[in-house]
């Protein structure tokens, strides 16, 4: 038969007929035909509708290399979407509408930007086409997703219901409303929503993926796994929806299908740092912290990790990957991880490198330089402020090699008995005594501290309490309360408070910004009780008793997520579930006995 007949055949039967099977027949003749493009394109669309991402991006990347083919810069940008990798998904699409100017390319353009949180270009894209069309379905949806990121959750139901007068089964509408609802924790909303768009369409996969994952933030991790189990029924070569599956596993403590399921996300995606965090979650919850670690080092794949901005990038070049940390004449520099509470835990670290290498400079947020300093004074000319040497070309020039903090544990935390628990920063002594003499002024005996909220965090609202959570502390005899939460509060407290000054405030005390007068109130309390945030790793560095009150398992990170009480992290720390300590007043009475 004559090849291009024997081609089509198998391409009209795709469709229809057993699906790998004659994916296999035509991977046999692409190997007898190599130079054929036209096959070549046909088989990489096959692989990537079988979701065979490295072996379609292998060949769309070598069209686009031979001849520039603008179809597969297309297929291979929209696979990027699937794998989440905008930065390059962005990258093609620059180059595309660099060649020739295609409205659905600009719109796809504006997603990418959604995606890497450029709303000001998204929204400039969505503007232009909404002049020329008020009903584009396409920009509507983006533009709503844009109010959904900039939390204007008003302007975005008002969007995605106007889509929905226009097009009452648009599933991307009722999708993004059933988020949205979510978001703003009104669950019942947010199921009909996806509900509906499950009726409109049983078959979407992504429709599924989105109920699956709303029943897991809910804690109705059964209905989740039915439901991820049926989007790999319809889509069974998604890695995202197998890591999704393990992490609903994880969730229910369920560590051998959590595994399992992470292992065949892997299979499919060997390079997804989101899945190798998955499995490092899964075993240093299990004290496995070799395992834990390398699976650690995955996040750094992430794109906040890799493409984030040119800074970035000017770290990773310099990142120091081996296995044993040697080269001590070398000079190094740690770079502190996401946030300050992070910052705060993986100094725990840091004396142990600082002991054993003679050129360390540690970057570090200028509200802990003091502390550190202080807590390290052997040490204390290693501590810079944050971008002291990462942000002069000049003076990162002179550096050998960069550690990111939380790479510290692969090295220096390889099983339990590495850990000691013990407190490592310590307060000024001059804030120390005048914050104890502020305390001596309120007559009740015991001094305890709250923390209710989290902030700047894709989980923050499954962290927070209200201050109504906190009755039972309140009612305790002899017991003065103090706020200890940074952030936007004084509106509640004095809500809370009324006519009766019930949580008490030290006065000039800034929260957020002074960490040494925080140091000194924390270690000045006889308890603290907090929710997962910066204080609470403040006060473990401390070695201040606290009852850290854990999230719900899916919004818990490693460092709480522990199967039992306690954290090999910080000895000071009890922890607490938080329906224990919302529903059983008991639990609360145990663990605040003074």
């Amino acid at each position: 038969m004559n090849l291009s007949l024997q081609i089509n055949k198998l391409l009209k039967n795709f469709e229809s007929g057993n699906k790998f099977e004659i994916y296999k027949e035509l991977e046999k003749i692409f190997k007898k035909n190599k130079d054929n493009n036209l096959l070549r394109y046909n088989l990489a669309v096959i692989q990537q509708k079988l979701n065979l991402h490295t072996e379609a991006k292998s060949n769309y990347k070598y069209l686009i290399k031979i001849e520039k083919n603008l179809k597969a810069m297309i297929n291979l940008y929209n696979i990027y979407f699937v794998e989440e990798s905008y930065y390059e998904a962005l990258n093609l699409i620059d180059n595309i509408l660099n060649i020739q100017q295609i409205e659905s390319i600009h719109k796809d353009k504006a997603f990418a930007c959604l995606k890497l949180n450029n709303i000001k270009t998204c929204k400039e894209i969505c503007y232009h086409y909404l002049s020329k069309n008020s009903k584009d379905i396409i920009c509507l949806n983006i533009l709503g997703q844009c109010y959904f990121a900039e939390a204007k959750h008003n302007e975005a139901i008002k969007v995605f219901n106007d889509i929905l007068t226009v097009d009452a089964k648009n599933l991307s509408a009722l999708n993004s409303l059933g988020r949205i609802y979510h978001e703003k924790r009104d669950a019942e909303k947010a199921e009909k929503f996806f509900l509906d768009a499950l009726e409109i369409n049983d078959l979407s996969y992504h429709v599924i993926n989105n109920i699956a994952g709303f029943y897991r933030e809910e804690g109705k991790s059964y209905e989740a796994i039915k439901y991820y189990k049926k989007a790999i029924s319809l889509n069974p070569n998604n890695s995202f929806i197998y890591n999704n599956l393990s992490k609903t596993y994880f969730d229910l403590n369920n560590h051998k299908d959590a595994l399992a399921n992470s292992f065949k996300a892997l299979k499919l995606n060997p390079d997804n740092g989101d899945i190798k965090k998955t499995l490092s979650f899964i075993y240093l919850k299990d004290h496995d912290y070799k395992n834990g670690w390398d699976y650690f080092e995955g996040r750094l794949s992430l794109d906040e990790y890799t493409k984030k901005n040119k800074k970035v990038e000017q770290l990773n070049k310099k990142l120091f990957r081996k296995k044993i940390l040697n080269d001590s004449k070398k000079n190094f520099l740690v770079i502190r991880e996401q946030g300050v509470g992070d910052e705060i835990l993986y100094s725990s670290m840091y004396i142990d490198i600082l002991k054993k290498f003679e050129n360390i400079t540690i970057e570090c947020d200028p509200r802990l330089i003091n502390l550190f300093k202080r807590s390290f004074t052997k040490y204390s000319n290693s501590f810079i402020e944050l971008g002291t040497i990462s942000d002069n070309k000049y003076k990162f020039d002179k550096i050998d090699y960069v550690v990111y903090a939380g790479s510290l544990g692969k090295y220096y935390r390889k099983n339990l008995n590495n850990f000691t628990g013990e407190p490592y920063l310590k307060v000024d002594e001059k804030k120390f005594i005048e914050i104890k003499n502020k305390l001596s002024t309120y007559k009740k005996k015991f001094n305890i501290g709250i923390s209710w909220k989290s902030f700047k965090n894709r989980y923050s609202s499954d962290k927070s309490l209200a201050l109504n959570d906190f009755q039972n502390i309140f009612e305790m005899p002899d017991c003065n309360v103090f706020n200890l939460q940074y952030g936007d509060v004084l509106d509640e407290i004095k809500e809370f408070n009324n006519k009766q000054e019930r949580l008490l405030s030290i006065k000039n005390l800034d929260l957020y910004n002074d960490f040494e007068g925080l140091a000194a109130l924390l270690k000045s309390l006889d308890l603290f009780v907090t929710v997962s945030n910066s204080t609470a790793h403040l006060a473990g560095s401390l070695g201040v008793k606290t009852i850290l009150i854990k999230p719900n398992n899916y919004a818990l990170f490693h460092y709480w997520n522990q199967k039992t009480n306690e954290t090999p992290w910080y000895n000071s720390i009890k922890l607490i579930e938080r329906k224990g300590f919302l529903n059983d007043s008991e639990i609360l009475k145990n663990y605040l006995s003074l």
